[in-house]
């Protein structure tokens, strides 16, 4: 049973809430928050091992920038939490890179401070400017498409294996949980010689 269903099969809380709001509820955007706010809380300190510099962006900063940017996909047909979980791995990606930017773009010229992220793994595909990821996983993604949303959803989104193949199924994209280890194995090595020679 997916953790976005009750027992019986019927829609969980967080999915209830989404369709709600895109109903247009008043009140069911306050009760969404409260329903992931926990979630993407602790989706989002999983991300952050440290930040190089004086300044850092917390985790609850970025679940709180994340709200900010939640009236853009409310028009969504939301089926699932799963659906809700890849969306926000995209927009906590697409926060990080501008926050990032906008770092490098005040500092430029006096040895900007990268933005490191490390999502609880000690791999040095994953410690790194995480422009110089986000750059990486887009070449990634020319050729496996796959392997790159694996790593967008458990780096950038901090999502367990679990949780990645029950966005990748609600997705269309077909996986287990195996073919998500593999996935995320291959992507860290490929990675890892791409921003190693870049």
């Amino acid at each position: 049973m997916s953790a976005s269903e009750d027992q019986n099969g019927a829609p969980g809380d967080i999915t209830r809430c989404l369709q709600d709001w895109r109903g247009g509820e008043e009140d069911a955007l306050a009760r969404l928050t409260a329903a992931v706010y926990r979630e993407l809380r602790r989706l989002a300190s999983s991300l952050f091992a440290a930040e190089s510099g004086d300044r850092t962006l917390q985790p609850t900063a970025l679940v709180h920038e994340l709200y900010l940017q939640l009236p853009s996909v409310q028009h969504l047909d939301w089926q699932c939490r799963a659906q809700f979980l890849n969306v926000a791995a995209r927009m906590m990606r697409n926060i990080l890179v501008d926050h990032a930017r906008r770092r490098h773009a005040a500092k430029r010229g006096g040895g900007a401070a990268p933005v490191i992220v490390d999502a609880q793994v000690d791999d040095p595909a994953l410690k790194s400017d995480v422009l110089v990821i986000n750059a990486a996983l887009d070449r990634l993604s020319e050729h496996y498409p796959r392997q790159s949303r694996v790593v967008e959803l458990r780096f950038f989104g901090g999502l367990t294996n679990e949780e990645t193949c029950e966005v990748l199924g609600a997705t269309g994209v077909e996986c287990s949980q195996r073919t998500v280890e593999r996935d995320w194995t291959f992507a860290r090595a490929w990675l890892q010689n791409a921003i190693g020679t870049s």
